[in-house]
């Protein structure tokens, strides 16, 4: 019985993390593009999203496709963080090449604790991207307040206030035509290959990742 719960949590885990790692491309995620990513039928897909929706975790959007609610978003961003940490260990302390420890951290991932994954991250000193680069989400309880990081390495959801803007002058006075200022609260929307959508002022902006990567903000930790 241990086995069977254990095996439906990480069932539910992977379908979060892929509707959560796809709609940084397209959200809501539509549904067909979700069967192709996980290579299941339709009918597990929608059956499964089915049960998801019943616990909160995602919302169905007609004629769209479904997208995480925050309790979803939430658990998702976990499971990320964890995936992420380990990747940075496997590789950096351990030698192993990416790809392996890719696949090593996608099984470890569902039995770290959140104390061992606290733990995990203050040994390596609070990293803030994998080895390939993508963000590892923020920890509730290891404070990231002294942290200055560049916009473009927050995930969707995440919050935080500028602190300063690095650029090239024609740069910085567009962002400070758009109120791209230092001490502005910002929210990042959404994310794709080229451009992040964010929330300013109550105001969505739209900027490219070169852009993007000129401003730099304090996250703002709950």
């Amino acid at each position: 019985m241990v086995v069977s719960n254990q095996s439906q949590s990480e069932n539910v885990q992977m379908y979060l993390v892929t509707i959560y790692r796809m709609r940084e491309r397209e959200s809501p995620v539509p549904v067909p593009l979700l069967v192709e990513e996980m290579g299941l039928t339709p009918a597990s897909i929608n059956e499964m999203c089915r049960k998801l929706e019943k616990e909160h975790l995602l919302n169905y959007v007609p004629y769209s496709g479904v997208i995480l609610t925050e309790k979803g978003e939430k658990l998702a961003r976990n499971i990320i963080r964890k995936h992420r940490l380990w990747e940075v260990f496997l590789v950096g302390k351990l030698g192993f090449d990416f790809e392996e420890a890719h696949e090593i951290s996608c099984q470890l991932e569902h039995y770290t604790q959140d104390d061992l994954a606290d733990r995990l991250e203050e040994f390596l000193e609070q990293p803030q991207v994998n080895p390939r680069g993508e963000p590892i989400p923020w920890s509730k309880t290891v404070s990231k307040g002294n942290l200055v990081v560049p916009l473009l390495g927050l995930s969707p959801g995440e919050e935080a206030k500028i602190t300063h803007l690095d650029g090239e002058k024609i740069e910085i006075g567009y962002l400070l035509k758009n109120e791209m200022k230092p001490g502005e609260e910002v929210q990042v929307m959404a994310v794709d290959d080229t451009s992040m959508l964010i929330l300013i002022r109550g105001e969505h902006l739209v900027l490219s990742h070169e852009l993007a990567e000129k401003v730099y903000v304090q996250p703002i930790v709950e």
